[in-house]
């Protein structure tokens, strides 16, 4: 079976998920999060066959004709992108189709109403496809709803490659110079798949050179489990600080002038105003 097998119920709209274990799915959203996010959202709320995402307090589900996809142990995650979130992001609402496999809705609001974009771990979006993936479902129960306040947002990064850090494993050249850079800690699956929450890859200059910077934590541990890279393909160098067992260390022996700003960007991002 694989794993959009395992993943999808294809009996009807109403089979859920199998879950693990009811001792792991206990988390509810509470009713204020519910009164300001929860109900359906469409791509189309006006044609019943358009796929459909549902928030309900102990659940997220993503539906398509007679295909379900559920998520128990649900939890509003407020500072999911840290202190660099995205424009109009409101929080992301986390579940768990298995244990350790994440189902997320990523909430924004903007001019027109609230909207969600659907992700998760690569099993759900493989088992959701590219046609569900990253669309925006346009809440379907505005009327009546309150509005939420916009969040102060960082301004939208300028430069490219606009990838996810996972992509970077895609090159040839940035792998294997980053499993050097990480030493020891490669045994460390969050930092060697690079596949927990994050934000785009940006361009910035430090000490007169140009390096893709990229930030990820561990799934569910972000607080206590995070990274930030800078990757220099012209150099073929790796410098990071991650933070892992209550410490916090450097990667890739970074010059001083790039150290510094590897602190520096790793408290912005993990650290400041908490």
């Amino acid at each position: 079976m694989n794993s959009t097998e395992r993943l999808i119920s294809y009996a009807t709209t109403a089979a859920l998920i199998a879950l693990a274990s009811p001792a792991w799915a206990q988390s509810k959203l509470d009713a204020d999060s519910i009164r300001l996010w929860g109900g359906t959202y469409s791509t189309n709320c006006g044609n019943p066959s358009a796929p459909r995402l549902r928030v309900v307090s102990d659940a997220l589900m993503v539906e398509q004709n007679n295909k379900r996809l559920t998520g128990r142990n649900v939890q509003a995650q407020h500072s999911f992108f840290g202190n660099s979130p995205p424009p109009d992001y409101q929080v992301a609402l986390a579940s768990e189709v298995r244990r350790d496999i994440q189902l997320l809705f990523i909430v924004y609001q903007d001019r027109s109403g609230l909207y969600i974009v659907p992700d998760g771990d690569r099993e759900v979006q493989a088992a959701l496809g590219k046609a569900l993936v990253g669309q925006k479902y346009r809440s379907c129960d505005a009327a009546g709803r309150p509005a939420t306040p916009a969040p102060a947002t960082a301004p939208a990064s300028v430069g490219e490659p606009m990838i996810n850090p996972w992509d970077l494993l895609q090159d040839p050249k940035f792998k294997p110079v980053y499993y050097r850079a990480l030493g020891a800690k490669v045994n460390e699956r969050w930092l060697t798949d690079l596949d927990g929450p994050a934000t785009p890859t940006t361009k910035i200059n430090v000490a007169g050179n140009e390096y893709v910077f990229a930030k990820s934590c561990k799934n569910h541990d972000c607080g206590d489990n995070n990274v930030v890279l800078l990757y220099s393909a012209a150099q073929g160098k790796v410098y990071g600080k991650v933070f892992d067992r209550r410490r916090a260390s450097l990667i890739g022996n970074p010059p001083p002038a790039v150290a510094a700003e590897l602190d520096r960007l790793w408290v912005a991002e993990w650290r400041q105003n908490r």
